[in-house]
């Protein structure tokens, strides 16, 4: 996803608190940010690489880590979790994600949501799930299905319409959950995930849904661990 540009450096910025999420972009981390305040999850601070500091993506992960610690209160930071799409190959995929987190200095974990102990401890989190291919658009168009089957079914057939089933399953993924938003978003039909929960827009991923059951879990026990206390 697109990361937003910033307008300072990002080694200004505070540390809150004890746990930091880095994820691919700003849609990722206004979904995060959203997910910990709809299930009542403990607080973390939600980041993300910055197209005009870093490479954006998964790419720019060892620059946002190493400009992690010049930022204010660092020193209080007592795990980092790397969240990441798998995309078509999850073991290629957190091979890279790995190999970025070691790049930037940091003790990289030898499988995905295991602890690699360090200063601060860094955990990967790789979506859907561990071995399972897709990104987090793969989940939230699970969630959309149960909740608005009749618009899923509608975006099932324009995609089939549309012949976009030779463009790879992620760019499918994108194509469909943008078009469910387009549809169920009266209030903005041009939104985007960076922006879907904002302005009493429409509800259209459900984040009580229990498709995102096993990401939050994952995310209680990432704050338990690193509480700070």
């Amino acid at each position: 996803m697109a990361a937003s540009a910033i307008p300072f450096s990002i080694d200004q910025e505070s540390i809150s608190g004890s746990r930091v999420i880095i994820c691919e972009g700003g849609g990722d981390k206004n979904f995060f940010r959203e997910l910990i305040k709809a299930r009542g999850l403990p607080d973390f601070y939600v980041t993300h690489p910055f197209d005009k500091i870093h490479p954006g993506g998964r790419q720019g992960y060892a620059a946002r880590l190493r400009a992690l610690r010049l930022q204010p209160d660092f020193d209080q930071v007592a795990g980092v979790l790397v969240v990441s799409d798998n995309d078509r190959d999850p073991r290629a995929s957190f091979a890279e994600v790995r190999s970025l987190v070691h790049d930037a200095g940091f003790t990289a974990p030898n499988r995905p949501s295991t602890v690699a102990a360090g200063t601060p401890s860094v955990i990967i989190m790789m979506l859907p799930a561990p071995d399972q291919e897709g990104q987090l658009e793969t989940i939230c168009l699970e969630a959309i299905k149960s909740t608005w089957p009749r618009q899923f079914e509608c975006a099932e057939q324009y995609a089939e319409c549309a012949g976009i089933a030779t463009w790879g399953i992620a760019k499918q993924e994108r194509a469909k959950l943008r078009a469910l938003i387009s549809h169920i978003c009266k209030k903005d039909p041009n939104t985007s995930l960076s922006h879907l929960w904002h302005d009493g827009r429409e509800i259209v991923v459900p984040l009580d849904s229990e498709s995102f059951d096993p990401v939050v879990e994952s995310l209680r026990q990432f704050a338990a661990a690193f509480s700070g206390s």
